[in-house]
């Protein structure tokens, strides 16, 4: 997914969230309110019982809206994927009447899916961009598919109650996938659950942007023609992230805060949040250039075949020569480069206006061996 001519390609909106969480409170507050744009909504409902919802929508003027479009057997992964192409094709055969689409994947949605259709498919890819995944968290019912934390590590609890119909996974995923996450019904929880809420979505997802809000009413600038993939905004992303101190035996230190005030199972750069998802930042050495041929190979590996653990979602800047440079090291310019990924896909592009000291890296998953991570970014090197 190419990250240029976003003025004549059309954005799209992914909003994910687990049933309850107030998804399509959000989508009808935000066809309600005026925002500048007109929207096609493409609503991924549990069952085709449920489109009676979609002649409630109005807008702005309290005119029904008629782009919409829904897609009946309840998930947007493996076959339904093609569904979702499918739908974009046909709304875009009518783009006249529409400048923004929102789609609105059901609880259960893996945001991994939805996310690597506007990669792999180059002939929607010149037509669309993907500006941004939305995830909602219910702050009242969070604890019950998020699960609780104990105070030496970030696993549920064990017997703890649920009633996730076992899909706390997807709703991990949704939360380490996401540009922007929005706290939804703060007002239904004491001060210290709110905090204690906000601080844990920051544990999963330490670069996502984070909204509090009732009835899921928030700020539409914050949530809306985001460009998110865009290598500048990524750039800007991550260069945001804390710096890591050296420590003495030359490794590097962490900056990161805990929920429950326990660091006992953070190694360095590591942090183990809530239910076992992993954020793990790889920090380069001042000056170390970095052959972006070498970093794609590695990628892949880590990406394709599972070799440091499970990556959801990936962002980085990185010093080195532009790629496929021919030139001898002497005569090369340094350039920075920004990689960004979400599930097995990630594209790799020069970002001209960013400047980064130190590159850094960072991978959200499960089970992630950061050990194996630091190695393969030090084997990136680019030759003397």
């Amino acid at each position: 997914m190419s990250s240029g001519n976003w003025e004549v390609r059309i954005p799209v909106t992914v909003l994910t969230g687990v049933l309850g969480a107030g998804k399509t409170t959000l989508l009808r507050y935000i066809l309600e309110k005026p925002h500048g744009y007109r929207v096609a909504v493409i609503q991924n409902e549990f069952s085709e019982e449920m489109g009676m919802e979609a002649p409630l929508f109005t807008d702005a003027n309290g005119d029904t809206i008629k782009d919409v479009y829904e897609l009946p057997n309840g998930c947007l992964c493996c076959s339904a994927k093609d569904g979702l192409i499918g739908m974009l094709d046909v709304l875009l055969e009518h783009k006249n009447r529409f400048d923004y689409v929102l789609v609105e994947a059901t609880g259960i949605a893996d945001p991994e899916a939805v996310c690597e259709v506007f990669w792999v498919d180059e002939g929607l890819g010149s037509r669309v961009y993907l500006d941004g995944v939305l995830s909602l968290v219910d702050a009242y019912n969070m604890s019950s598919y998020l699960g609780k934390r104990k105070a030496s590590h970030g696993y549920p609890e064990e017997g703890a109650k649920s009633t996730s119909l076992g899909l706390e996974a997807e709703a991990i995923k949704q939360v380490a996938c996401a540009d922007v996450l929005i706290l939804n019904k703060v007002d239904l929880v004491a001060e210290a659950d709110r905090a204690r809420a906000a601080a844990m979505l920051r544990e999963i997802n330490p670069t996502a942007r984070l909204l509090e809000s009732r009835f899921a009413e928030v700020p539409l600038g914050e949530i809306l023609g985001l460009q998110a993939f865009d290598k500048d905004r990524l750039a800007a992303s991550v260069l945001g992230l804390p710096v890591l101190e050296e420590r003495e035996e030359g490794g590097h230190g962490h900056a990161h805060s805990h929920s429950d005030g326990h660091c006992n199972d953070c190694e360095a750069g590591k942090l183990l949040g809530a239910h076992g998802i992993e954020s793990v930042l790889l920090q380069g050495e001042a000056g170390a250039l970095y052959d972006p041929n070498k970093v794609r190979s590695w990628l892949a590996e880590v990406l394709w075949e599972g070799t440091a653990g499970f990556v959801y979602r990936c962002k980085g800047l990185f010093r080195g020569p532009p790629e496929d440079e021919e030139d001898p090291p002497e005569q090369t310019t340094i350039v920075s480069h920004a990689l960004q990924g979400v599930g097995k896909i990630f594209e790799i592009e020069q970002a001209g206006k960013a400047t980064v000291e130190r590159s850094k890296m960072l991978f959200i998953g499960r089970g992630l061996q950061r050990d194996v991570l630091a190695a393969g970014l030090k084997a990136c090197l680019a030759s003397d």
